[in-house]
């Protein structure tokens, strides 16, 4: 308890500026605390009612990590995970089955974290991309991978956010991802207009019911082959469903092959992946256009690890020479993916004209950074 009272002070000090976000830590010795003083129940009630309210004014209402809280009452007040490890000496193997594991227990209650230089980066980053969580990095002084970053955080700092917090796939609920040796861990969750996939191998170990600790399940890390599809996602579920009434295809855009397959609802993909290996998908409702009946669906900036969630508005309009007109607004730079099953007469980005590629029934162009930042208006003539 004596480093509480220095915590409290230096986040009394921070200035107002720079004082964005914050950590919180220690909210577990709340169970040790009060109880000849009304109980720590009413204690951890009035705490979680002054931080909620400090949160709703301050921190956009969520912008607050809380650290060591978990105590058994807090696991049904908020999102809880085990910490993120690098690393632990002594244990076998630990800098790899050790991320599956956190990844496991993120996936099914909280936020993902991680080092950027690390032999699993990709695998963290992919993770948090699709997490609905802010992107929480804990590198060391001067080791980043720009190059992974960019993937995941755009020029101003901001990041694609999910509308949801991402959920384990119905097929995943009650089976063991990290120990049975044959389930691969899925998670879904949605943006404005596309469904996210995010498939992983964390099979190499976890927590040990008889010896009280993570240890390396060595006999488990092998490669593991999954179906996946449309259905895997929930997409009525949440405060911002999308509506697939009526929708009987869904372009499925593959993030590490950059390849496009078209699955009906009910289809699945094949996915095979070796140990600590995953795969990201995004899943987008194919609409027919009234006029020409063309297929088309907005896939997203295929140079961010959340493709879909870079489309911030989706319009469609009649032109008057019997033309479709479909108008995307996009947040973010960088290179810009539609489905069409066929080939634009012409595109524009802000009303200007601009060249574009047709490869494979993809529709693909370059988006700059705007300046100010605000969403780009792209618009594809069909």
């Amino acid at each position: 308890m004596a480093w509480l009272p220095t915590i409290v002070s230096m986040t009394m000090i921070i200035s107002e500026a720079i004082f964005l976000e914050l950590t919180i830590s220690g909210g577990v010795l709340l169970e040790m605390l009060f109880e000849e003083f009304g109980g720590r129940v009413e204690l951890a009630k009035a705490y979680y009612k002054a931080l909620t309210d400090s949160m709703k004014k301050h921190f956009n209402g969520n912008g607050v990590i809380a650290s060591m809280q978990h105590c058994n009452d807090f696991m049904y007040l908020g999102c809880v995970g085990d910490d993120f490890w690098s690393k632990t000496t002594g244990v076998a193997d630990g800098t790899y089955w050790l991320q599956g594991c956190h990844a496991v227990h993120c996936a099914y209650s909280s936020l993902w974290m991680g080092n950027i230089i690390h032999p699993c980066a990709e695998f963290h980053a992919a993770s948090r991309a699709i997490s609905g969580g802010p992107i929480y990095i804990s590198d060391s002084v001067g080791k980043h991978n720009f190059k992974l970053l960019k993937s995941l955080v755009l020029p101003d700092g901001s990041v694609l956010r999910c509308q949801h917090y991402a959920l384990p796939t119905r097929d995943c609920l009650f089976e063991d991802p990290v120990h049975d040796g044959k389930t691969m861990l899925k998670i879904w969750n949605l943006n404005k207009y596309t469904g996210a996939l995010g498939l992983f191998n964390c099979q190499g170990g976890g927590w040990c019911p008889k010896s009280r600790r993570n240890i390396s399940a060595p006999e488990c890390s092998k490669p593991l082959t999954c179906l996946s599809g449309p259905k895997d996602i929930e997409w009525n579920n949440g405060k911002s469903p999308i509506s697939i009434k009526g929708m009987n295809i869904f372009a499925v855009y593959m993030h590490q092959q950059k390849k496009l397959k078209l699955l009906k609802l009910s289809e699945k993909v094949e996915i095979s992946l070796q140990p600590f290996d995953f795969k990201l998908l995004t899943v987008s409702p194919v609409r027919v256009l009234p006029k020409k009946f063309i297929q088309f669906a907005p896939i997203g900036l295929v140079n961010m690890l959340n493709t879909g969630g870079a489309i911030q508005s989706l319009e469609f309009e009649d032109e008057e020479n019997s033309s479709n007109l479909v108008r995307i607004g996009v947040k973010g730079c960088g290179e810009m993916s539609v489905f069409a099953s066929e080939r634009p007469s012409a595109c524009k980005i802000d009303g200007e004209e601009v060249k574009f590629d047709f490869v494979d029934k993809m529709v693909t162009v370059q988006v700059p950074w705007p300046n100010p930042s605000t969403s780009t208006v792209v618009d594809f003539l069909l």
